[in-house]
Order: structure tokens, then sequence, then C-alpha cells
């Protein structure tokens, strides 16, 4: 299946989470089973201890203080918990997460992708994944948390000191109030930096950006969208609530008529048989394995509109399948190298000369003795005279 290139609706986006879900249902199933099923194991041991040791606790007499012995050994192993369950716990979850985003994100493409290779990517940047959900959940549970809880100690210490005096009693019940607006102000502020981050994961599998990058990118392409966010949230807790129900409702029937049947209520709650733990361990197992790839997968399709409708990520889409991997180049025209200006230079006057006479050459002098009578006398340095023409013509006879 071809990823979408067109913006969707809430409700087209459920609708192909469940495609995608069903289409590839064994692919998911077996990449959220180890996680949930380690997740179960280390989360039953803490509980069934828990609760074994609950008994040691009381003493037998009403006003006699419980065993210190039992408190302490409870103590250390809550200690325990905290120190390597609880990270066992984050990194398992940071795998999953990063595992069943890659298989989403694969199989949205229309890509083939096996549980090893969804593993094997997980693996490869475990650190990265890991950083995510250490942040999500430092911004988005401790420091709420922590504000809140040192805001409720402060309070708590006022009504204190107030209650000594005439107007402890009406401050109290204001202080009590504030305590119940400040408890839902927390919740509030935490599931809104949650949504917030809640596209770190998508943005790291995606875009291969790093652990601080991809969340402030996620609350980038989160604005707009929080809400259709919140209300997915909501319908997985209520498809969460149904397969718990489903799943756990024909064992509660056989259990009714044994081991039920046999302990009161109040025995069931504080002191619950280890096999009707495990079996809630079991359910609980299977409940996470069903409903863990929905997350993944709705908030790949949610990043995925987001940057249909912020970036025009459908031309990207499309481009891919065309096998472009990026635009192509803008033409460019071709060199053109404008003509030389003409230089112009102006003809070089020379020099006026005036125009000189053609030499003369001088006239032979001629003497007395050789004039004839028939030429006209002429002064010494002129020309002679052409002779006349004795003709009649000539005399103008």
């Amino acid at each position: 299946m071809a990823a979408s290139t067109r913006p969707l609706t809430l409700g087209e986006i459920l609708d192909r989470t469940v495609q995608l879900y069903r289409r590839n249902f064994p692919l998911f199933a077996g990449i959220s089973f180890p996680p949930s099923a380690i997740y179960v194991l280390v989360t039953g041991v803490w509980a069934i201890y828990i609760t074994s040791q609950m008994p040691a606790l009381r003493t037998g007499t009403p006003n006699a203080p419980p065993d210190m012995q039992a408190m302490l050994a409870l103590g250390l192993f809550s200690m325990g918990f905290l120190l390597l369950g609880v990270p066992i716990l984050v990194a398992i979850s940071s795998v999953a997460l990063s595992a069943l985003n890659f298989a989403a994100f694969q199989t949205n493409r229309g890509e083939a992708v096996t549980i090893r290779s969804a593993y094997a990517y997980s693996f490869r940047r475990f650190w990265r994944q890991l950083g995510i959900l250490f942040l999500q959940g430092l911004f988005a549970l401790v420091i709420p948390a922590v504000a809140s809880a040192i805001v409720f100690f402060v309070l708590t210490m006022l009504t204190a000191l107030l209650a000594t005096t005439s107007a402890g009693k009406p401050l109290a019940i204001l202080v009590g109030l504030l305590m119940l607006l400040l408890i839902v102000a927390t919740m509030v502020v935490c599931i809104w930096i949650w949504l917030r981050f809640c596209l770190a994961f998508p943005v790291s599998v995606t875009e291969e950006k790093g652990a601080w990058p991809s969340m402030q990118r996620s609350g980038q392409l989160s604005k707009g969208t929080r809400g259709r966010i919140f209300v997915m949230y909501l319908m997985v807790v209520i498809l969460t609530v149904i397969a718990y129900y489903a799943l756990t409702l024909p064992l509660d029937i056989v259990l009714k008529f044994t081991v039920y049947k046999a302990m009161d209520g109040f025995a069931l709650l504080t002191r619950p048989p280890v096999v009707l733990q495990v079996i809630n361990l079991f359910i609980n197992c299977l409940e996470r394995t069903f409903v863990l790839p929905i997350y993944a997968i709705s908030l790949l399709l949610f990043y995925n509109d987001q940057r249909t409708r912020k970036e025009g990520y459908d031309i990207e889409i499309l481009m891919a399948n065309a096998g472009w991997a990026n635009l192509p180049p803008a033409p460019v025209a071709p060199a053109y190298a404008p003509p030389a200006e003409a230089t112009y230079a102006p003809p070089v006057e020379a020099a006026y000369a005036p125009p000189t006479a053609p030499p003369v050459a001088p006239a032979e002098t001629v003497s007395a003795e050789t004039l004839s009578p028939q030429t006209a006398p002429v002064q010494a340095g002129h020309p002679a005279a052409p002779p006349l023409d004795p003709s009649p013509e000539g005399t103008g006879a």
C-alpha cells in the first residue's frame, strides 16, 4: 500500500491505521510481543513480591507497629526496582517504539520489512531512540510532577501553619480546592506537553534526526493537530479497555465459580492468589501486544499528514514514486556575451597647408640683336609674346 498523497481527516487516518494493521498483523504483533513480555515480566515480579509482603506488614494486633524487617525488605526491593527495573523498562520501550515506527514507515510506503530488519534498525539507533523517550518522559512527566509536588508541599505546610488560627477551617477548605485544581492542571500540562512531542519517533525514523532535533521538529509539526491526536489517544484507550474485558470476561466467569468462591472481596484485593496474578499478567501482555502497534501507526500517519499540509510532502512522495531523488535542476540560460562596444576614434585632422602655385620656370633673356621685326619688344624678365599671324584673319581685315 503506497503512502497517501493528500491531507487526511481523523476518520481516514484511523481507517488507514486499521488497514495497515490488518494487512501486516503478524509483522506488528511479532515486533511488539517480545517487549511486551519483558515489560510484563519485570512489572509482574515487582507486583507479586509487593502483594506477597503485604500480610507480613501486619502483626495481628490492631495498634501494634508493623514488622520493621518486612518494611526494610520491601523498601530495598522497591529501590532496586527503581534503579534496575525502570531503566530496563525505558530501554525496551524505546526499542519497541523505534522498531514499530520503522515497520509502519516501510509498510506505509509499500516496501517489504521483516521483524529482524525492524529490530536491526532499532538497535543500530538505540541511544538516539533512548534519548527521545527520556526527553519525552522528562518534559511530560518528571518536570511537571516535581513542580506540582513542590507547590503541593508548600500548600500543605501553609495549611498546617494556619490550622491553629481562627481562619484555619475556611483556609483549609480553600487550600483543598487549590490542591484539586493543581492536580487537574498538572494532568492537563502533562497531556499537552506529551502531545507536543509525540511525533518525535516518526520524525527520527523518517528524517534520520537526532534526539533533540526530533523533539524540536515534533513541536513544529504537531501544531494544529494536537486535538486530533488527543482524540486518537482517547479512542485507543477505549479500545484497550474493550480488549481487556474481552480477554478477561471468559476467565472471570471461570474464576467466579472456583477461586473467587473460596475468598472474600477484601482478600482478593490484599492477597490475590499467585495464579490469578500470573493470568492477569498474561492478559496484560496480550493487550500490550495488540494495542501498542496502533499508537505507532497512527502517529506515523499524523506525521505524514502534517508534512503534507505544511510542506507538500505529497509532492515528495510522488517524486520518489517516479524515481526522482531530488527536484530536477532548473534550466540554465546559455551564456551570452554582449558585443563589445565599438570605440569611435575621430580621424586625426592633418595640419592645413594652403595650396602652392606651381613653380614657374624663369624666362630666357633675349638680346636686342636676336629680336626680329615681327616680334614685339618685351621687357627683360618677361616671357616673349607669341608671334603675330600675317594672314588677313589675323589682321581683322
